[in-house]
C-alpha cells in the first residue's frame, strides 16, 4: 500500500523538527564548552614572551579614582595587545610548574582577567559593560580559548576568597575599583585588602542614611562567601564592610563614612540598621 501524501509530508515535518532540535542540543552544548572555557586552543611558538612590565604599562591609565582613561590606554595598547599575546604560552594550565602556590595562580587570573578588560575597553562603542562580550570575546590562554566568563567560572568564582568578588574590574562603575598596580603573589592579600577597602569607601558602593545603610548588592549576590568568613556570632554583612572602613576621613575625602559611623547608627551589633541594596551600576568607569 502506498504511502498518502499526508504520511510523507508528516514524516518529512517530524524529520525537520528532528534535525532542528539535534542542531539546537548542539549548539547548546557547544556555548557550555565555551562558557566552561574546554575549547582547544594552539600555542604559538612565536608567543611573545611574559613581562609584566607590559601590564603595568597599560595600568598607567588609570587614575586614582579607578577610572580609565581611555586615550592614554589607546597610546599604550601595543603594551596591553603583547601582554594578552603572552598569555598564550604562559598560565597556570600549561606550565603548571611555574605556579606553585594558590596565590601565584590567583594573581595570575586576575591580572589575566582584568588585560581582557582593558582590551575589551580599547574599541567599545557603548556606554555600559556587554555581557555578550564578556562571554563571546575569547583570547588564547594557556591552550585554551578562554572568555573572561570562563575566566569567572573557572578559577576566580571557585577562590573561596570573598574579596575576589569585590576586586573584580570589569570595566563597570558598580564593580571592582581597578588600580594601578597588577596583583602580584608576594602581596596578594594586602592587594585584596586594598581592593576591598577602595570598592567600600566608595559612596555609591556603601552610604549611611540615618538607620538605613545603602549598600551594594555585589554584598547580597555573594552573602554565602562573606558570611562563610565570619562567627556564629557575627553573620551580618556589616561586620565585613566595618573591617575594611577607615577610622578617621583623609584630608582627601571629607565627610567619609567611618567605622565609628556605622556603629553610631547601627550598634555594634549592626542589627539596628536595614540594609537597602543598590543595584549593581554597569556604567563604564572611563573618561575621554
Amino acid at each position: 500500500m502506498r504511502n498518502s501524501a499526508a504520511d510523507v509530508s508528516a514524516r518529512s515535518f517530524f524529520r525537520k523538527v528532528v534535525y532542528v532540535m539535534a542542531a539546537a542540543m548542539i549548539g547548546v552544548a557547544a556555548f557550555v564548552l565555551h562558557v566552561n572555557g574546554q575549547f582547544p586552543a594552539s600555542v604559538p611558538a612565536d608567543a611573545p614572551a611574559h613581562q609584566m612590565s607590559d601590564l603595568v604599562d597599560a595600568l598607567r591609565s588609570v587614575d586614582a579614582r579607578g577610572q580609565i582613561d581611555l586615550i592614554e590606554l589607546k597610546k599604550r595598547h601595543g603594551s596591553l595587545e603583547s601582554f594578552v599575546a603572552s598569555l598564550a604560552a604562559f598560565s597556570p594550565d600549561h606550565s603548571p610548574e611555574l605556579f606553585h602556590t594558590v596565590e601565584a595562580r590567583l594573581a595570575y587570573w586576575l591580572n589575566a582577567y582584568h588585560a581582557l578588560a582593558l582590551l575589551e575597553l580599547l574599541d567599545t562603542r557603548s556606554t555600559t559593560t556587554s555581557a555578550w562580550r564578556d562571554a563571546f570575546d575569547a583570547a588564547s590562554i594557556g591552550g585554551r580559548r578562554l572568555t573572561r566568563l570562563a575566566i569567572y567560572r573557572r578559577t576566580l568564582s571557585q577562590s573561596g576568597d570573598a574579596r575576589v568578588f569585590l576586586s573584580i574590574f570589569t570595566g563597570a562603575k558598580g564593580r571592582g575599583v581597578l588600580d594601578g598596580a597588577p596583583f602580584d603573589p608576594e602581596s596578594l592579600n594586602l592587594q585584596l585588602d586594598d581592593a576591598t577597602r577602595r570598592f567600600v569607601q566608595r559612596r555609591d558602593h556603601f552610604a549611611i542614611e540615618g538607620k538605613t545603610v545603602k549598600l551594594s548588592e555585589l554584598f547580597r549576590i555573594h552573602a554565602d562567601e562573606f558570611l562563610a568568613a565570619l562567627p556564629e556570632e557575627r553573620k551580618n554583612v556589616l561586620q565585613i564592610v566595618w573591617a575594611y572602613l577607615p577610622e578617621t576621613c583623609a584630608e582627601d575625602r571629607p565627610g567619609c563614612d567611618t567605622r565609628a559611623d556605622l556603629d553610631r547608627a547601627c550598634g555594634t551589633r549592626f542589627d539596628a540598621c536595614e540594609i537597602d541594596w543598590v543595584a549593581v551600576d554597569e556604567t563604564l568607569a572611563v573618561k575621554n
